[in-house]
């Protein structure tokens, strides 16, 4: 087998249990791409943005992946976000449609002012190591999105991999522990990187 070039780093609640992630874990035992290696580490009650940055400490492989412990990976996720990067070497981390119970969500090509706007890029994508900005691990909410603007402000890009990556339902993962308000945490969001209020919409 060739050596792991992608870590997979999926955060669980404060007790680790392999149960917890059972779902995520058995759709990645099912890849067509199997060069990766995954790391599970447990909140502490510290939060999964805490959990993710720890994680990453662990990271030497040349692509980092950071995955809810609900997830069911598509066969050729990993494959085709893998291939994304590799034919589009300016861009720092590949996307993916996802779905949910809501229907299918992240199909649009990689725009950096709509980015401004809205939230529309999953934490599930991959990413170039080097090129990883961390979590701010005072974000509750949309922690996603702060990393994706947090990057493009280091003008680091996407790109949509044009396929459908995973499905999940709605609610159960570590990231919707939070119960902010998200109105709120829109607005903390946009204050962080002075987005004004009238380039924003839900």
């Amino acid at each position: 087998m060739k050596t792991p070039n992608i870590t997979i780093v999926i955060p669980t609640r404060s007790v680790p249990s392999l149960e917890d992630c059972d779902t995520t874990l058995w759709s990645l035992n099912e890849q067509t791409y199997k060069r990766f290696k995954i790391i599970i580490v447990p909140d502490q009650g510290r939060g999964a943005n805490w959990a993710r940055n720890e994680g990453f400490h662990m990271v030497d492989t040349e692509y980092v992946l950071f995955s809810d412990n609900d997830i069911t990976w598509a066969e050729k996720g990993l494959q085709v976000l893998v291939e994304a990067l590799e034919e589009n070497t300016n861009a720092s981390y590949a996307y993916g449609v996802w779905g949910d119970n809501r229907g299918e969500l992240s199909f649009e090509e990689f725009d950096e002012d709509e980015l401004k706007k809205r939230n529309y890029i999953s934490t599930m994508s991959l990413i170039r190591t080097a090129d990883f900005c961390g979590f701010d691990e005072d974000i509750e909410r949309l922690q996603d999105w702060d990393v994706w603007l947090t990057m493009l402000e280091s003008n680091k890009v996407g790109v949509q991999c044009g396929h459908r990556i995973f499905t999940t339902d709605t609610g159960g993962g570590i990231t919707n522990d939070s119960k902010e308000d998200y109105t709120k945490a829109k607005k903390i969001i946009m204050d962080k990187h002075e987005i004004p209020n009238s380039s924003t919409s839900r």
